[in-house]
């Protein structure tokens, strides 16, 4: 049996975020869907703009371009079944499953395979009256397995998702002050600082190989991931912190992905931070309202309760922000945009946020945002490929619409 693994059109929920990556590559604590099933290589479905940069973070894998089987499983990206689920199913030949119209998983004969194939690719909505298969509804998902539906999902539902990953046990450092009797993994090439103190009362904590913790309070359930910094008098809590990050300061309840840096003071609380972000020191995130009311976001043109008190903001890939940036609940900060001052709207992707230090919104020039990313890859000894250029050219275009109904104009940015 192989798997292939397809996103829907539900992406558009989760911008930023899928905007530079497929549904398959969002970290749901510290595991994607796919890293979740622990297989080498998988088949997957993407839109087509994505198609290469996937390929290159996939090089063991099939993005797009494979041949039809009819033993494989298709799975939603963002539906992680149990295993007794797929075994239940697994003996079927031509089978649907669907949750309130979203289909979870199934396996399909090659002419429905080749419309849901094309219709995945040019992003194109999956019309059930278009597949001969029969759909069974399924009317518990709690005996199917779980599905991710909004982005705060994967903040709402983050410390009990890591506390149940971390299982690994390992022997602490010397110096290391450890309360609580929940696991801790530390690889042996990474440096601990005397003084630090991992508290896993609530759940265990793992670093990753040649990082670096510097004297800091951490408080599982947490993962740091490779190559990792966390600077001197840090506090984390119930998050995970990806490969070559530079961190400092508080984190709190928040998923951080490889290459983003936060190196100074400041918080960042609930929130869910894309790969390549910059966040200047005492950049300050609010995760709750004065009246502790529920929290809402903007999806599409619809505003959404989240049903939940506590959550920050969603930051696309690239994004940076200035000295002393203070971001209001529930924003959503877009791919490669500069934001400056107070931030209480939502900010669309290549745009140079000045509305929040009296100035002006302008539209980043495409050629300026590589640049500007090149020169940050460079720091990390890292050349930007010629597939991740292309698919920030092609994203540019994808996003002008958006940053057309925010009334963004192209122009020179200046402060006042």
């Amino acid at each position: 049996m192989g798997i292939v693994f397809f996103e829907d059109t539900s992406w558009k929920n989760f911008v930023p975020l899928s905007y530079t990556r497929s549904l398959f590559d969002i970290k749901i604590g510290s595991l994607t869907t796919f890293e979740h099933f622990n297989i080498k290589s998988a088949k997957f479905l993407t839109r087509q703009y994505l198609e290469k940069v996937t390929t290159q973070r996939h090089p063991n894998c099939n993005v797009n371009k494979f041949e039809y089987n009819n033993d494989d499983i298709i799975i939603n990206s963002l539906f992680i079944p149990h295993k007794s689920f797929i075994k239940k199913w697994n003996a079927k030949k031509d089978f649907l499953i669907s949750f309130r119209g979203k289909i979870l998983m199934g396996r399909l004969k090659k002419s429905n395979f080749e419309y849901f194939h094309e219709s995945i690719v040019h992003d194109k909505e999956i019309r059930p009256n278009k597949l001969s298969t029969e759909i069974v509804d399924a009317n518990n998902l709690d005996k199917c397995g779980i599905l991710y539906s909004w982005p705060w999902d994967f903040i709402s539902h983050l410390k009990d998702v890591l506390y149940h990953q971390l299982r690994i046990n390992h022997k602490v450092p010397n110096g290391v002050k450890v309360i609580g009797k929940n696991p801790v993994y530390v690889d042996k090439t990474s440096k601990i600082d005397e003084g630090t103190v991992f508290d896993v009362s609530d759940g265990g904590i793992y670093i990753g190989p040649q990082s670096v913790i510097h004297q800091s309070s951490i408080h599982g359930p947490v993962y740091i991931g490779q190559s990792t910094q966390i600077k001197p008098y840090s506090i984390i809590n119930s998050s995970y912190i990806g490969n070559n990050c530079r961190i400092g300061g508080e984190i709190d309840s928040s998923i951080i992905l490889d290459y983003t840096n936060k190196s100074h003071l400041g918080y960042l609380g609930h929130c869910y931070v894309g790969e390549w972000v910059n966040i200047g020191a005492n950049t300050i995130t609010s995760d709750l309202k004065m009246t502790y009311g529920t929290i809402s976001m903007k999806i599409g043109n619809e505003k959404k309760d989240t049903n939940t008190i506590k959550l920050g903001s969603f930051f696309g890939d690239m994004a940076k922000t200035s000295i002393g940036t203070n971001i209001y609940c529930g924003m959503k900060i877009g791919v490669s945009s500069h934001i400056h001052g107070n931030i209480f709207n939502d900010v669309p992707s290549y745009v140079i946020y000045g509305q929040g230090v009296g100035s002006e919104n302008v539209e980043m020039d495409i050629s300026l945002a590589i640049k500007f990313q090149k020169r940050m890859m460079s720091r990390r000894n890292v050349n930007m490929s010629l597939s991740y250029e292309s698919m920030m050219r092609e994203l540019f275009d994808v996003t002008r619409n958006e940053r057309k109904e925010y009334g963004v104009r192209s122009k020179r940015f200046t402060l006042q």
